[in-house]
């Protein structure tokens, strides 16, 4: 199912007082419906008119974007590009993407379409010289494919990115993202979150700083309550971004 929506008009405001934003999203669903309850909690305002104008594009049909980076499915690409497209029809001005793995396919995307994306990981590096200038060791709580792909280590090179080791990355991370009774199979309960507190755990062992919600999946089950250690949602970061740039 694909939905489309235009939300948050700004009834007295001039539409050209502040820029729209597009969310390319999908990439799940409910990391999508998070994404804009962020976004939203990112522009707090005294009235619903004086909100940004956003516009979401939620289509679930785009392929996994992690099957494609591991060699098992259909390039997500041509997708997105169409999603891009459709964004950009409805008015949107600039962009992010509620999917952290989708950001391997950003550098081509932004070749191929006509709307600019801030990108997450790149606010996220700006971000952390802002926030936690004292972390050094970041521990991913990620795809196999976002590893796979090492976003992460281009994106944040001057610090030190730790991954779970294969046994806890497949059994724990990847169990609680993609298993049968994972999140992505619209599960939040106690199972996914058990599962990334002993991958975090680990982490923590290996020397890991601060953690970070490396896929969109995780802060929908984990957050900073249940941590002792900083805990890093690009995410947050990225609807920060964007808010300020369409206010800018």
């Amino acid at each position: 199912m694909q939905i489309f929506c235009c939300i948050a008009y700004r009834g007295g405001c001039s539409i050209g007082a502040m820029k729209t934003i597009g969310v390319l999203g999908g990439m799940g669903p409910e990391a999508t419906a998070e994404f804009f309850f962020q976004l939203i909690a990112c522009d707090p305002c005294a009235r619903d008119q004086d909100h940004v104008h956003i516009v979401v594009e939620c289509d679930p049909s785009i392929p996994d974007r992690t099957a494609f980076i591991l060699g098992r499915g259909e390039d997500p690409l041509p997708s997105m590009v169409l999603a891009t497209e459709r964004l950009r029809a409805a008015g949107a001005q600039i962009a992010g993407i509620p999917c952290i793995t989708a950001h391997c396919f950003l550098p081509r995307l932004r070749a191929l379409a006509s709307l600019p994306f801030i990108s997450a990981l790149e606010a996220m590096e700006t971000a952390l010289c802002a926030e936690y200038p004292g972390i050094e060791s970041l521990g991913i709580l990620g795809t196999a494919g976002s590893k796979a792909a090492g976003i992460y280590e281009a994106n944040l090179k001057g610090r030190k990115i730790l991954w779970p080791g294969e046994t806890i990355q497949h059994g724990k991370v990847m169990e609680a993202i993609y298993g049968s009774r994972g999140i992505k199979a619209g599960f939040r309960g106690s199972d996914s979150k058990e599962l990334l507190l002993e991958a975090a755990a680990a982490l923590k062992a290996q020397g890991a700083q601060a953690i970070v919600a490396g896929c969109t999946e995780v802060p929908l089950v984990l957050s900073q309550d249940a941590l002792d250690l900083p805990f890093i949602d690009p995410m947050r970061i990225l609807a920060k971004a964007l808010v300020a740039a369409a206010r800018t």
